[in-house]
C-alpha cells in the first residue's frame, strides 16, 4: 500500500497534467516574417514613390539682385524628381554657381516641395575696365556686370590692374573703418604702376598716392596739414604719401614741396 504523502510521478500537485502547445518550427516563423516585412517595404515603396511625393512647389526666399525667375530656372531641372529620395547637395551647389548666390540652403517641403534660402553676395564697390563696370565683393572679386536699373547707390570706382581688386578693397574697407570723414569724400581708387594706390576724392581734388599699409595715418596726417598748405598758396597736381614721414606736394617745377 502507497503512503498517503506519494503521488505519480506524472501528476502534478493538486491539478491535471499540462498540455504543452506545439510550436511552429523556428525556420518558418522567419519566413512568415520575412514575407511581412517585404510585403510592407512594398506599399511603402509605391507610396513615396507615387505621384504625391513628386517634386512641384518650390518656396524661394533671401533674394534681391538674383531674381526669382533665374532661380526658378535653375530648379527646373529637378522638377519632377521623387522628393523623398532627392539629394539636396547639387541643387545648393548648381544655385550657389548663380553670381549674385555666396550660398543656398535647400530644404524639403513634404510631400511635394522644396524651400530654397539664398544668401547674396554684397556689392562694396565698382571695378572699372575698359567701358564696363563691374559689381566688386568684399573679398575683391568681381561679381557681375554692373546695371543701374539693380541699384542707384553710389560707389567707389576701382581701376587698374585686376590683380589688385583684393588690395584695392581692402584700402577702401580700412579707410571706411579708420578715416570714415575721408572715405566719405572718396570717389576712385586706381592701382599705379610703381606700387600703391592713385586716390580722387572730393576734398583735395587731385591724386594721392599711397601704400595701403599705412594710407589711414598718412591721411590722416595729410587732413591736419590741409589748412597749411592752402595757407601758403601750394598748388599741386599730385600729393605723394608713400614716403617715410613725408607728405610730397608734386607741383609744375619737378619734385614741388615736401612737406
Amino acid at each position: 500500500m502507497r503512503s498517503a504523502d506519494k503521488e505519480a510521478p506524472f501528476l502534478r500537485r493538486g491539478g491535471a497534467p499540462a498540455l504543452r502547445r506545439k510550436r511552429k518550427p523556428r525556420g518558418l516563423r522567419i519566413a512568415f516574417a520575412g514575407v511581412a516585412v517585404a510585403a510592407a517595404a512594398l506599399l511603402l515603396a509605391r507610396f513615396v514613390g507615387g505621384e504625391r511625393f513628386a517634386l512641384t512647389r518650390f518656396e524661394i526666399s533671401g533674394n534681391s539682385r538674383t531674381r526669382t525667375e533665374e532661380i526658378l530656372s535653375v530648379l527646373a531641372s529637378w522638377r519632377g524628381r521623387n522628393v523623398a529620395t532627392l539629394d539636396l547637395a547639387p541643387i545648393a551647389a548648381r544655385l550657389a554657381q548663380q553670381p549674385w548666390i555666396e550660398r543656398a540652403t535647400v530644404t524639403k517641403r513634404f510631400p511635394d516641395g522644396v524651400s530654397v534660402r539664398v544668401v547674396e553676395r554684397k556689392a562694396i564697390a565698382l571695378f572699372r575696365e575698359g567701358d564696363a563696370f563691374w559689381w566688386v565683393d568684399p573679398a575683391g572679386h568681381p561679381i557681375a556686370r554692373y546695371d543701374p536699373r539693380r541699384d542707384s547707390a553710389e560707389y567707389v570706382i576701382l581701376s587698374g590692374d585686376r590683380r589688385s581688386l583684393p588690395d584695392a578693397v581692402g584700402l577702401l574697407q580700412d579707410l571706411r573703418a579708420q578715416r570714415p570723414e575721408y572715405f566719405s569724400a572718396l570717389s576712385e581708387i586706381a592701382s599705379l604702376p610703381d606700387g600703391g594706390f592713385g586716390m580722387m576724392d572730393a576734398l583735395f581734388r587731385k591724386t594721392i598716392r599711397v601704400l595701403r599699409a599705412d594710407a589711414p595715418e598718412k591721411v590722416h596726417a595729410l587732413i591736419e596739414a590741409r589748412s597749411f598748405i592752402e595757407s601758403r598758396g601750394w598748388e599741386a597736381r599730385a600729393i605723394d604719401l608713400r614716403f617715410a614721414d613725408r607728405i610730397i606736394l608734386v607741383g609744375a617745377y619737378g619734385a614741388g614741396n615736401r612737406l
